[in-house]
């Protein structure tokens, strides 16, 4: 009887190590407002919590300690021109975000250089073929050195976010914070966002690392945020709309996730 007791152990853990280097997924719980917060100036997260199940009628309480991989969270920062010709059209395209956030909720987005992050079609009365592209793009970090990147390759990592609380593994904080402010810079050609990121100045540009225009036709040229067949549809005012999330990831956790993109700034100074 001891033989067959020794077989079945060895048996079962040889069962576990299997399934484990099988990359069965083991997935950790991320609710707003449990685990995380965002506003239009403010994301915190929590990497110690409690969740509560119930298993045959009875309530069960699960504690977590979660320790951010390397290099997350990944902060996002997007920006949408939005032809505001027709107030249609507007609501449209401002619904993108919601569109992005659904499709990457359970993974990580890309880093987008120079290309368009999500792209719909509109219908508009104000180009030959009565309709118009618009793109979500990334936002750029331009650096005193002049170099520009990609926001999501610059904002990497708790180093980003305020901790606070105790600390549990890694010396990892119970919650981080990341409290944010965006204005605008004005320059000779146009102007910058500056972002005020826990007490830390950015200057922020568009996809290519220019400033935004003061003028529309510098956005529908080659390589730029709206083709040029689809110029007509920005002959009145424009603004510009910019959004903010961030992907998580945690160590010994098969799943990713990535928070809804939220509305932080508009601005309405693009004009002809």
């Amino acid at each position: 009887m001891r033989k067959w007791g020794c077989i079945l152990t060895i048996s079962a853990t040889v069962l576990l190590f299997f399934l484990a280097s099988c990359g069965i997924p083991r997935m950790f719980p991320w609710d707003e407002v449990t685990q995380y917060s965002i506003s239009s100036r403010q994301l915190s997260f929590k990497t110690s919590f409690q969740t509560e199940s119930s298993s045959s009628g009875a309530a069960e309480t699960t504690n977590w300690t979660l320790v951010p991989s390397r290099g997350t969270p990944v902060i996002r920062i997007y920006y949408i021109i939005t032809p505001t010709a027709e107030s249609p059209l507007y609501s449209n395209v401002t619904g993108m975000a919601s569109s992005f956030s659904s499709r990457y909720r359970s993974s990580f987005p890309p880093t987008y250089d120079e290309e368009a992050a999500y792209t719909r079609s509109f219908d508009t009365t104000y180009t030959d073929d009565e309709t118009i592209s618009v793109s979500m793009w990334e936002m750029t970090v331009i650096g005193n050195d002049g170099s520009v990147e990609p926001v999501s390759r610059v904002f990497q990592g708790v180093d980003y976010f305020v901790g606070s609380g105790g600390t549990h593994d890694d010396n990892i904080y119970d919650e981080y914070t990341a409290t944010y402010e965006f204005s605008v810079e004005t320059v000779s050609s146009g102007y910058y966002i500056r972002l005020n990121l826990n007490g830390v100045s950015y200057r922020l540009g568009r996809m290519n690392g220019s400033p935004f225009s003061l003028s529309l036709s510098d956005y529908y040229e080659d390589n730029c945020e709206f083709l040029p067949e689809d110029s007509d549809g920005l002959l009145q005012d424009a603004t510009l709309n910019i959004y903010l999330g961030a992907s998580f990831a945690f160590e010994n956790y098969t799943s990713r996730q990535t928070i809804p993109l939220v509305e932080v700034h508009r601005n309405t100074l693009l004009a002809p």
